[in-house]
């Protein structure tokens, strides 16, 4: 199947469809908390019964609209066995690929918060060229497809589309970190590398007007797409969590690299910064290295 032979419009409506369902799926879920199993994945956190329930509603319909279509996902990944860079690669060069979290913010989700979504992108040749993140909460659905401008529509009052613009003071120049208000996470897999990150975390902690760390990269990203937050980073994502938004971000017209500025490969699960352009350089310099 021909890149062009593929009608993104249709599968970006048919993951908004199944993004609306998984998250009904979620909400129910989500009022029963006390009595849901939950497992504890090595180095990458918990997996609850909500988590795999949404996940197996997603590759059903996914499978079905798309049979010849990959599917990397997060639950069946890490239930089945610790999934290796080298399976990031095949999936990064199969012809089309989607990439889904079927509940990104599982720890807020299993204490009650609403600060959870659902993750859907499809890759081809391992460029992601349709993206999609769902906030059952409150209905809010950010979208993107390559070489169009990112959405934000509401799947449950079926608001209309609007075009997510960072109509922001951060796009003036002479804006400095010590305007921002930054968000970030912490790898789940304590030792050198989270000590390293909480090091980089003090620090700009003391050049910035405040961090949030809110426990969903893919909502925190969407927010900074919005200009809501100014700019995010963070080492160690899967491609189910930044597969998506990371596309919304790039459509908004932020710059998507890794500490060092480098090119970022949403397969590689590499070190990710997000911020306005104007401000690549400053960041650069206190995370690279």
């Amino acid at each position: 199947m021909k890149n062009k032979k593929l009608n993104l419009l249709k599968a970006l409506k048919f993951s908004k469809e199944i993004a609306f369902e998984s998250g009904k799926i979620l909400e129910r879920y989500q009022k029963k908390i006390g009595s849901l199993t939950v497992n504890y994945k090595k180095a990458q956190g918990v997996c609850s019964e909500a988590d795999i329930m949404s996940e197996k509603y997603l590759i059903k319909r996914i499978k079905k609209e798309y049979p010849d279509h990959e599917i990397l996902a997060e639950e069946t990944s890490f239930l089945n066995s610790d999934i290796s860079k080298k399976d990031f690669d095949r999936f990064k060069k199969a012809e089309w690929c989607w990439v889904i979290d079927p509940l990104d913010g599982t720890n807020n989700f299993l204490n009650g918060l609403d600060y959870y979504s659902i993750c859907i992108a499809l890759a081809h040749r391992g460029k992601v060229c349709m993206g999609l993140v769902y906030r059952p909460s409150n209905g809010d659905c950010y979208f993107a497809e390559e070489n169009k401008k990112a959405g934000l529509a509401n799947l449950k009052t079926l608001s209309r589309k609007k075009i997510i613009k960072r109509d922001d003071l951060l796009l003036k120049k002479g804006k400095k970190i010590s305007d921002c208000l930054l968000v970030t996470g912490f790898s789940a897999k304590k030792g050198s590398s989270f000590k390293k990150e909480f090091e980089k975390f003090a620090y700009l902690l003391q050049k910035c007007r405040g961090i949030r760390r809110m426990g969903s990269a893919a909502l925190d990203l969407c927010l900074v797409a919005e200009g809501k937050l100014d700019a995010f980073w963070e080492v160690g994502l899967s491609p189910w969590d930044v597969a998506a938004p990371s596309l919304i971000c790039k459509q908004v017209g932020l710059f998507i690299g890794t500490y060092d500025g480098d090119y970022f490969d949403a397969f590689a699960k590499d070190s990710l910064l997000v911020t306005p352009h104007n401000l690549k350089k400053e960041f650069i310099t206190y995370l690279s290295g």
